[in-house]
Formats: C-alpha cells, sequence, structure tokens
C-alpha cells in the first residue's frame, strides 16, 4: 500500500501501467505505426477518455518483457478461487520458454488487460487459454529473431531455454530476453477476427514439447490468502470515501411513500439520504455509522395489492398448474408414442428442485471513485469488463471514461449480488461527486440475491421384456421468466428500482439432459413459467454454477437410476449398455470418453456389481452407493457418492465421494483435483442443505440458521479425484485443453439421491435432504 491509499501497492502499480508504458514509448494500444488502418481508427475515436480499450491485435497488449529477464502476462480473465491465473502462468510460460517463478499476472483490469469476458462457463482453459498460447509463442519467435540479428546466428541454430538464448554451436554466445527488449515495446501486430482468434506467425507447441503444463507448482495466490497479507476488494479506501447502506423495501413489489430524514440527520457522520423510485441508501462517513442510520431511517412503505409469489411450499404446486411463458419445440428422436405403447413397462416420476442461492461467505460490496471526471470501481466482480459497459451506459457517460480494477472476494460461481453493489456504488458516487463504498448486509445477501430457477419434471421411461430402455419422454418447467443476466444497466436490481424495465423481458429457458445415452425413442421438452411479479423481487433468477446442470441432472440420472432399478440391472451396467448401444460420437469424443469416465469411477470406489436399492439393514445406520454421470461442454465426469443414512435422526452423512473426471489436457492436476472438490462440496451443500423458503410477501431464508449450507462436520471423510484421458488417441500431440470446474456440479445431487435409494429403499425425489424430509419419508414407509 502507499502513503496515500490502502489500495494495494501491486494494483496501483498495475494500474499506473498504461501511463508508463506511454512515456516509455513500449505500449502500443492507441496509436503507432505499426496498428492496421482500423485499428487505428477506433483507437482515434477512443483517445478522449482516459481508458481506452487494450488492442487485442498487438503483442504488447499481453506481455511486457522486463529487463531483469522476467515477465508479466495481461490476460482478461478473473479467478474466483480455482486457480485459472496459475495455470494462464503455466500455459504461457511454457510457450514463451521462460521460469514459470520469473513470470507473474495481472487479469481483469479492464483499462490494462485485454478483454477476454472475464470468468464463467468454465472456459478460461478451453477458450480463452489458446490465444494465450498462440500471443507467448508469438513473443518467443519474435525474441529469436531479435537474437538472430544480435548474434548473427540463424534462428534454426538457436536454443532457447528460462528466457536465455544460445547459440547451439556455442553456448558461450548468449542473450537474455531482459538484454533484448526489457524496457521497450515488441511493436507487432497479431490477427483474429476476435479476442478468442487473436494469433501471430508463431505455432503452439506440441503436448509433449510442454514443460510446466502438466506440472503442480504452488499457487501464487494461496500464502498471502493464508497469512493475512492478501487485500481483497473489500478492503480498498481511498481519500474522502464514505460509506452506503441501502435500504430494501420490506417486502417484494412493496412502493417508496415517503422518506423521513429528519430521523437520522442528527446522527453522527451523516451525509445525505440518497433515493430514486424506490431505490433508498443512506450515506455517512464511517461504515458502522451508515449500518445504525440505515437501521434507523424511518421509510414508509405500501405493500402491493396482489401476493407477488405463492409461500414456498406451495410452490411446486403452482409451477404445475400455471399456464407457460414459453415453451421451447420438443426435440424428438424416432417415435417414443409408439415405443412407449409397446414398452413391457412403463415408469413414470416427478422430480422438484427449488429456488438456490449463491450464498456467498460475505456479502456483496463494491467502492466506487468518481475522481476528476472519470469512474473507477474497485469489485469483486467475476465479468469486471461487463460492469465497465454496463455501469457506462447506466450512468449514461463513455465506456472510455469508465473502469473496473477486479481484485479477489466472496462473489462467484455465476450471477451473484457483486452486480448489483458495483452500479450501486457507481451510482451513489456519481451523485454525491465523492468515492463511495457500499456493502450489503447478510439478510441482504442471502435474501435478495439472484437465485437459480426453481425447476419441475416430469419423466416416462419404457422398458422391453430384456429391461432395454426403448423409449424416454423428458418434461420440464422452470420458474425463469424474467433471467437477469451479468451486469445489464436495465436488470441490475437497482435499476429495476429506480423504475427501469427491460421489454419485452428474458424469456428465460429450461436445459435437457447432457449425456451420450444411446435411447432409440426420446422426447425432451422444457417450458418456463412466471411468478406473478417479475420485477423488484428477491426471488430473481440468473446464473447459479452450472446454470440448470444440477437441477437437471438431478432429475435425469436419478431417473435413470429407477429404469435400471425397473430392469433389475445394476446402476453402472445399466449405463454403460446405453452409452455402448452406439459407436457414433462427436468431434469430441464425449461418447469414449463418457465411458472411460463411468469405468473409471466404477473402478477407483471399488463398485460392487448389483441392482440397487440392497436390503435394508437391520441397524441405525443405513448405507448405500449411487452413482450419476454427465458431461457440459467438451468435460466429461462421473460421480460416486456413498452416504450413512440415520434412521433415526433422518440425517444424511456423505461418507465418500469419487469423481471420474476428463478434461483433456490437465494443466495443473492440483488445481483440477481442488476444483473438483471445490465443485463437488458446492453441490453437496445444495443437495443437502440449500433452499430459498418464503412467504407470499418475502423470503424468509435469510441466514446461516433459516439457510444452512455445508458445513466442516457434513465433510465427506474422503474424496477421490481420478483424472482421465478417454481420448482414443490419448498421446496426440494436439490434445485439448477443456474447462474442469462447473461440470462437476452437474451430477452430486443425483449420485446422492440414488445413494440414499441404495441405501433406505426410498426414492426421495425433491432436494434437499435435510433431516426432516428424510425422516418423515423413513417414517411414512416404515423403514
Amino acid at each position: 500500500m502507499t502513503a496515500f491509499t490502502d489500495i494495494p501497492k501491486p494494483i496501483e502499480e498495475a494500474l499506473s501501467r498504461r501511463d508508463f508504458l506511454r512515456s516509455a514509448g513500449m505500449l502500443v494500444v492507441s496509436f503507432g505505426p505499426f496498428l492496421p488502418s482500423a485499428s487505428a481508427q477506433t483507437a482515434a475515436a477512443q483517445s478522449a477518455g482516459p481508458y481506452p480499450d487494450p488492442d487485442f491485435r498487438q503483442l504488447d497488449s499481453w506481455i511486457v518483457i522486463h529487463e531483469d529477464n522476467t515477465a508479466t502476462f495481461y490476460v482478461g480473465k478473473t479467478d474466483c478461487g480455482q486457480g485459472t491465473g496459475t495455470s494462464f502462468r503455466q500455459m504461457m510460460s511454457d510457450e514463451l520458454d521462460i521460469a514459470y517463478n520469473s513470470t507473474s499476472v495481472i487479469m481483469g483490469s479492464t483499462d490494462i488487460t485485454v478483454d477476454q469476458g472475464g470468468s464463467g462457463g468454465s472456459d478460461a482453459i478451453q477458450t480463452d487459454g489458446w490465444p494465450m498460447r498462440r500471443v507467448a509463442a508469438e513473443a518467443r519467435r519474435v525474441l529469436l529473431e531479435l537474437a538472430s540479428q544480435r548474434l548473427g546466428t540463424p534462428v534454426n541454430e538457436l536454443a532457447v531455454h528460462d528466457a536465455v538464448i544460445t547459440v547451439k554451436a556455442d553456448p558461450s554466445r548468449k542473450v537474455t530476453y531482459g538484454e533484448l527488449i526489457g524496457g521497450k515495446r515488441f511493436n507487432v501486430a497479431l490477427t483474429g477476427k476476435d479476442v478468442d482468434a487473436t494469433t501471430g506467425m508463431a505455432k503452439v507447441k506440441t503436448v509433449q514439447e510442454l514443460k510446466m503444463v502438466g506440472q503442480s507448482p504452488q499457487r501464487y495466490d494461496i500464502p498471502p490468502k493464508v497469512d493475512g497479507s492478501l487485500k481483497w476488494a473489500v478492503d480498498v479506501k481511498v481519500p474522502g470515501m464514505v460509506h452506503a447502506r441501502n435500504v430494501k423495501p420490506p417486502v417484494a413489489g412493496a412502493k417508496l411513500v415517503g422518506i423521513d430524514e429528519s430521523s437520522v440527520r442528527d446522527l453522527p457522520g451523516f451525509v445525505k439520504v440518497v433515493s430514486k423510485g424506490n431505490y433508498v441508501a443512506v450515506v455517512c462517513e464511517r461504515e458502522e455509522q451508515a449500518i445504525n442510520a440505515s437501521r434507523q431511517l424511518k421509510v414508509n412503505w405500501q405493500k402491493p395489492a396482489t401476493a407477488p409469489f405463492p409461500a414456498s411450499e406451495d410452490l411446486f404446486q403452482y409451477m404445475r398448474a400455471v399456464k407457460p411463458t414459453s415453451s421451447a419445440k420438443p426435440n424428438v428422436v424416432g417415435d417414443p408414442g409408439a415405443a412407449m405403447a409397446r414398452a413391457a413397462k412403463v415408469i413414470e416420476a416427478e422430480y422438484d428442485v427449488p429456488f438456490q442461492g449463491h450464498t456467498a461467505i460475505a456479502p456483496a460490496h463494491a467502492m466506487a471513485d468518481p475522481s476528476n471526471g472519470q469512474m473507477t470501481i474497485y469489485s469483486n466482480d467475476m465479468k469486471s469488463y461487463g460492469m465497465r459497459n454496463g455501469i457506462a451506459k447506466f450512468l449514461g457517460i463513455p465506456r472510455d471514461q469508465v473502469r473496473v480494477v477486479w481484485m479477489e472476494g466472496p462473489q462467484g460461481f455465476g450471477r451473484t449480488a457483486a452486480d448489483d453493489a458495483g452500479f450501486e456504488a457507481a451510482f451513489l458516487a456519481k451523485e454525491l461527486g465523492r468515492p463511495v463504498r457500499v456493502q450489503w448486509m447478510r439478510q441482504e445477501e442471502t435474501a435478495w440475491d439472484t437465485k437459480g430457477p426453481a425447476f419441475t419434471f416430469k419423466l416416462r421411461g419404457g422398458l422391453d421384456s430384456q429391461g432395454n430402455l426403448i423409449a424416454l419422454d423428458y418434461d420440464s418447467r422452470a420458474a425463469d421468466y424474467n433471467h437477469v443476466g451479468y451486469n445489464e444497466a436495465d436488470t441490475v436490481l437497482i435499476a429495476q428500482l429506480i423504475g427501469m424495465r427491460r421489454s419485452p423481458p428474458n424469456s428465460g429457458g429450461g436445459s435437457a439432459p447432457s449425456d451420450m445415452y444411446a435411447i432409440p425413442n426420446r422426447r425432451t421438452a422444457s417450458q418456463v413459467v412466471s411468478l406473478p411479479l417479475i420485477w423488484e423481487t428477491p426471488l430473481r433468477t440468473g446464473n447459479l454454477r452450472d446454470p440448470n446442470g444440477p437441477q437437471v441432472t438431478f432429475a435425469s440420472e436419478s431417473f435413470i437410476d429407477e429404469l435400471a432399478a425397473a430392469a433389475k440391472a445394476d446402476p453402472v451396467e445399466f449405463r454403460l449398455r446405453l452409452l455402448t448401444a452406439s459407436d457414433t460420437d462427436d468431434s469430441g469424443y464425449k461418447r469414449a470418453r463418457s465411458i472411460a469416465v463411468v469405468k473409471a469411477a466404477a473402478e477407483a470406489y471399488g463398485w460392487d456389481t448389483r441392482p440397487s436399492p440392497k436390503a435394508v439393514g437391520a441397524g441405525t445406520i443405513l448405507t448405500g452407493r449411487g452413482i450419476a454421470y454427465s458431461f457440459r461442454n467438451q468435460t466429461v465426469v462421473a460421480e460416486i457418492a456413498e452416504v450413512e443414512v440415520n434412521r433415526r435422526t433422518g440425517h444424511v452423512w456423505v461418507r465418500r465421494l469419487v469423481c471420474a473426471h476428463d478434461c483433456g489436457l490437465v494443466i495443473n492436476p492440483q488445481g483440477v483435483r481442488g476444483s473438483v472438490e471445490c465443485g463437488m462440496l458446492h453441490s453437496l451443500s445444495r443437495a443437502l442443505h440449500e433452499e430459498v423458503t418464503f412467504d407470499t410477501e418475502k423470503v424468509t431464508s435469510v441466514d446461516w440458521s433459516s439457510h444452512p449450507t455445508l458445513t466442516h462436520a457434513d465433510a465427506p471423510a474422503r474424496i477421490d479425484v481420478v483424472l482421465v484421458n478417454g481420448d482414443p488417441n490419448p498421446n496426440r500431440p494436439d490434445l485439448p485443453h477443456y474447462g474442469a470446474g462447473e461440470t462437476t456440479c452437474k451430477p452430486t445431487l443425483a449420485a446422492v439421491a440414488n445413494a440414499i435409494y441404495d441405501a433406505t429403499g426410498l426414492r426421495i425425489r425433491r432436494v434437499p435432504f435435510r433431516d426432516k424430509r428424510v425422516l418423515a419419508a423413513l417414517k411414512a414407509a416404515r423403514v
């Protein structure tokens, strides 16, 4: 930190990069002789503001070589705790031929890193890793050309190792990267229709040539997190900063009638009450003063005339009865109706998944600084570039006057309230002309954060006389109308509260199961329904990690298990039969890799081949195991859960989890294992505990008691992660690397449900599997 602010020194150094590089003549972003004419025109148009877009078609926007022979990589991603920053360094250092420990990475600050969209969709390695590799390879090519000129030796007679280029015939003749270009610019233009296609003339290395890829260096972000030296987004302070707390409506759809500012005007540190439409905030000099003022401010609200939504205990009945707002065209293979009619056995089941929230360990927060006619927002929002664009539009100011500085924090894994806090801070900063820090309270975070959509499902399956699945019919309904996207200027909560309305609202959407099962007759349909109130409601829906995946896979893989039980088949064998019933595969070989992960999971677990359920034991603790499988994009996983069910209390403890995971080329094995464990534990929390509850006016699950989450006591005794390479040509030199994290979230709910069935003989078709729900089912069945 400097003497003037509490902004961490590395962040301040990064933010000074543009001015420093301009003065040093190192960075060609806004002007320069090597820019293509279109880029030059764009740069000129942006030159009026302090924050033009870094040009992804310039090598200097991605890599800086320092005089001490180190390198800094600048990438347009953010790291939500998965360790992707470490993996980026591994890939780029490999392609650049520089020691990993001689590199650093700067991520997500919109004015100094190219726009790669931030985080989302587990695309960092799968999509964004490729341009990173290609630009690093291009930098290596350019450095070899410079060394060839310096040493008077053809490039093919040079060798490079750890940023030192030597003459093969005479290793004493050498030059370092720092000596060649440290303190200077590359001045090399790249090509590509968009940032994902960015490339130079060089080719990336083959898998066999990579050295750091496949290793697990210590993550650079862990030590400062452990020793407390890391400065998070929540820690940022600047001179003149004030603190704000908002005052949300007490019930959904309430209208602001009046504010008695005299109720807080004389409180210590009071600065101002800001209101517009139904948005209310109180600003004070200190944080505790703002908290106190927000609690004492007298606000008069008018309740809506009709209930904004049904109570949570009536939600699924409502969803099944209400007219859908949209219906996707069914995907039909074969003739499911005819096949079902001739089936020897037809199985039917319905499943329910409630609204579930992000429940970040700390509430949403942001700080906005409007000094000197610009706007800087410090945020841990995982999509900093979208936040920049959205805030510029929301405030009606040019994009090149807005920057977002990404810093680490607890908000992640989907469309969280970090979006909302960033917009609030910027709005208040513009209103006051002072830096403003906004932080939500615990009850606001849990109640008003965006929710993963609630789902209802109805499935039917037909088996022939040999127990083969000949027909499958899948229908889903999602309470997802007016789904809010990331950093949208007209759907963030403050925009809704001040009266903005997108027309038409986002239609929302359901999802189909992600499997490679060969089912000859299949129908898949999805519908979206709306709650009565779609604006200014705490039941706003948005992306929750692996959007819709855990809900859909819970239903689909639970039903596959039900079909296996009806066929008196082993659950693993039944799935393998469906996967091997066709030899048709896609370009990513998902069928072959699906077979590989199911087999690998069963082998790692020590699966005993038999139908489920097993005979119910006589003791208090009943044990069972269940499997589920799915894919997302090109990453394929199979998971097995082993449970203990206490028949006296209904408590479910998942004693062991096994995940067989195929994400192609593994950049960092330990990083992948950590990400997989994280994803399974997150979904385990959703399976056992998490549910948004509400009456007909407001959310009632507002803290850790009313909205419990996974604790250390719930943690499995053992988690096994098996990294699988199921590619038919596993040693291919161009083996792709795919995303790792989100796919892991899909199968966990179903694996636990299937394990409970194996242990008890009870099929519980509604999550979460809280003690009370499980105990009621056990008593009803007299288990």
